[in-house]
């Protein structure tokens, strides 16, 4: 993807900072968005449901940086472990995990049934007013979350295995 030379043995600060910014706000907007069923009723589901909302307006365009970014950014070595079939299909899984996230976060915002506050401050008007459409991407969003958390299962569990193997090489280039 890049043209430069990888020569780097961890992505820049600006990387590491999306990374785990996005990392963050994706991990917590999954695990509330499953409590908020637990907190349907309660006086804590509207304060949570738009904290939920609000984080995953800002995380798009963050998202949209990040990946635009990615194309940019210098090159980081690859550790001599990693054969070449695993390096493209590492590669492969990254296309898919962003756009899965993009598939989340775009979903998340049509499937809107009402308007919000961002952070409970500026007003978020509901792009579509179409109970059938707006239903249509809440089924998108639901099963691309669970997509998503299978596939950060995956990240978080492949890392691990790389960095309890004797290969930290790999947390290392994030960190």
């Amino acid at each position: 993807m890049q043209s430069h030379s990888a020569t780097a043995l961890r992505y820049d600060r600006f990387t590491r900072i999306l990374h785990w910014v996005v990392a963050t706000v994706i991990i917590y907007a999954m695990c509330m968005g499953y409590i908020l069923h637990a907190l349907e009723g309660t006086r804590w589901f509207t304060f949570f449901s738009v904290l939920n909302m609000s984080l995953g307006t800002i995380a798009t365009p963050i998202m949209l940086v990040r990946f635009a970014w990615r194309f940019f950014r210098p090159s980081v070595a690859w550790p001599d472990s990693i054969s070449q079939r695993k390096k493209q299909m590492v590669v492969f899984i990254h296309e898919v995990f962003y756009l899965t996230i993009m598939v989340v976060l775009v979903s998340g915002f049509l499937m809107l049934q009402k308007d919000y506050h961002l952070f409970g401050l500026l007003p978020v008007t509901r792009p579509i007013d179409v109970p059938v459409i707006n239903h249509f991407f809440f089924v998108i969003h639901r099963y691309s979350c669970i997509l998503l958390g299978a596939i950060l299962v995956m990240h978080v569990a492949a890392v691990l295995k790389y960095t309890f193997s004797g290969k930290p090489e790999i947390l290392r280039r994030m960190l």
